[in-house]
């Protein structure tokens, strides 16, 4: 059984929203109770990955008083589980704080990609294995875990200099006979990476790509399944090359489930592999754990008192239903606090979700963290040039399709995130949609003057984008003129306290936009329609 990307959703409820859940580890732990009920010592239960960061409930553990034990390690042990994979999103708030929240944990977690940078050896166990007995006869499963390198991207101020992330496969072709040598029957992998793709530059960067786990089902012999995690998709049951792959999806949607038909080895005390198969059980509002909630109920009660906090008031409706087709009074507002904090020329920011502004009335925590979701974001702020402003708002402009003649059957781009739109303070431009990637950008401006190429500017970001989070041009080799250890996040939280009242502004003029109107408002249907 396997679960991953549960981004600390452990208790059936939605922190932002103030609202039942009918999903939730909380509400997997039956169904895994009754799937060991039916197969007494034969199941295991492990995990992909992205387990400490995600929602208020880890929020309010980060970083973590000596003496606590994680509410995500709590369940887990009251779950069982056998092994877990370390994901990307456990390295987001330091080591420190990874090493502490994992000592209680009364099973390993994994990695075989994840080494010292000074020595190369491994700095997590890079296999275990689990035995049974199943009639009288002993059998051994070996699990391994993989995560992106692109960690030394994404988590650069905390690993650079102490970790280093190999690619997957490589390692896998290491580990694996290892674990095979060692005795292993069954060999099962628990990657926090799907099958294929990369969201940054491998070339450039020198690291392995984001996933790829499909070429490991070519060019590793000996794995049997791989519980894959990191896109958050779910996967039922799907082969390549004889390895079987599932996904149970995020946030415990879903429970997946691997079932291996295994005959006696008549060469030896082993067993071998008949057949096997893959399915999602999904819990439904019945199931939950009563005892799971009862230990989790003071960190429970910890995470509602704080996102309950009231930490200013607007006095309209603050929306972001438009924030990436033109410029907002709610984007421009993010982007001036940034500018404030670093006192930069410039500011860039994304719209993570297009439903989350702000309503009339009080402002809570809870709101916020549904406007700006990324605790784990730091601020920046970057030394950069005009023509080097221009790539940065090209790449961007790349999550609108290609549209030469101002007519296309779709103009959202589905491969380019909406996390990866970045909108620019400090300057006045406009995007041209019907115009080829890379000359989109007809009119760029500060204070009436067209920016120059050799143009110097300081640009405030977040510590993702600014360690290549998107593949940005510039800006990850650019040099750092302001690095804060607070979250993005709860620098707007401080300043929304100072304003305690947020008005819109009567004299708010847009800086940017797009043309021709026809396709900004076509972008504008398409989000409003579900489709980005």
């Amino acid at each position: 059984m396997g679960t991953t990307d549960i981004h600390g959703q452990l208790m059936p409820w939605d922190y932002e929203r103030e609202e039942v859940l009918d999903y939730g580890l909380a509400r997997l732990a039956p169904l895994v109770d009754s799937i060991r009920a039916a197969h007494p010592g034969r199941t295991l239960l492990i995990d992909s990955g992205d387990l400490l960061q995600g929602n208020p409930l880890t929020a309010v553990f980060t970083p973590l008083a000596a003496g606590e034990v994680h509410p995500v390690i709590l369940a887990m042990n009251h779950m069982g589980y056998d092994a877990a994979a370390l994901g990307n999103h456990e390295f987001n708030f330091g080591l420190d704080h990874l090493r502490r929240s994992l000592a209680d944990a009364a099973f390993p977690f994994l990695s075989a990609n994840t080494v010292d940078a000074d020595t190369g050896e491994p700095a997590w166990p890079t296999h275990t294995m689990v035995e049974r007995e199943v009639d009288g006869r002993l059998l051994q499963v070996g699990i391994t875990a993989v995560v992106p390198p692109g960690v030394a991207i994404w988590d650069r101020d905390h690993v650079e200099g102490r970790l280093e992330f190999p690619d997957m496969v490589e390692r896998l072709g290491e580990v694996v006979p290892v674990m095979r040598a060692e005795g292993a029957d069954l060999v099962l992998v628990a990657a926090h990476a799907s099958f294929q793709g990369t969201s940054y530059d491998t070339v450039t960067t020198g690291l392995g790509a984001e996933s790829r786990m499909a070429d490991a089902a070519w060019q590793v012999e000996g794995i049997d399944a791989a519980f894959l995690g990191h896109s958050h998709r779910q996967v039922a049951d799907s082969t390549i090359n004889n390895v079987l792959f599932t996904q149970a999806g995020s946030h415990g949607r879903a429970l997946a489930v691997a079932t291996f038909h295994l005959t006696p080895d008549p060469e030896g005390p082993g067993w071998q592999v008949e057949s096997k198969r893959a399915e999602l059980v999904r819990p439904t509002a019945d199931h939950l754990d009563e005892v799971m909630v009862e230990l989790l109920a003071p960190a429970h009660e910890r995470a509602l008192a704080a996102m309950g906090r009231v930490v200013a008031r607007a006095e309209e409706e603050w929306s972001a239903a438009e924030a990436r087709v033109e410029a907002t009074p709610i984007m421009d507002w993010v982007n001036r606090v940034q500018q404030e904090v670093t006192g930069a020329d410039l500011s860039a920011a994304a719209a993570f979700s297009l439903t989350a502004g702000f309503p009339q009335g009080d402002i809570t925590v809870a709101r916020m963290a549904r406007f700006y979701p990324y605790d784990n974001n730091l601020l920046r702020a970057v030394r950069i040039t005009g023509a080097e402003l221009r790539a940065y708002l090209e790449h961007s402009a790349r999550y609108f399709l290609p549209c030469p003649e101002a007519r296309c059957d779709r103009l959202v781009n589905p491969d380019w995130p909406g996390f990866n739109f970045d909108m620019v303070r400090g300057v006045d431009y406009t995007l041209d949609l019907t115009r080829p990637w890379g000359e989109r950008v007809v009119r760029l401006e500060r204070d009436g003057r067209p920016v120059a190429d050799d143009d110097v500017f300081t640009m405030a970001l977040n510590n993702y984008r600014q360690s290549g989070g998107g593949a940005f041009p510039a800006v990850a080799d650019a040099e750092v003129v302001y690095a804060g250890s607070e979250s993005v996040r709860d620098l707007l939280i401080e300043a929304l306290e100072r304003e305690e009242t947020l008005t819109l502004p009567t004299d708010f003029e847009p800086n940017w936009r797009i043309v021709p109107e026809s396709l900004r408002e076509q972008a504008l249907r398409e989000m409003q329609q579900g489709r980005r």
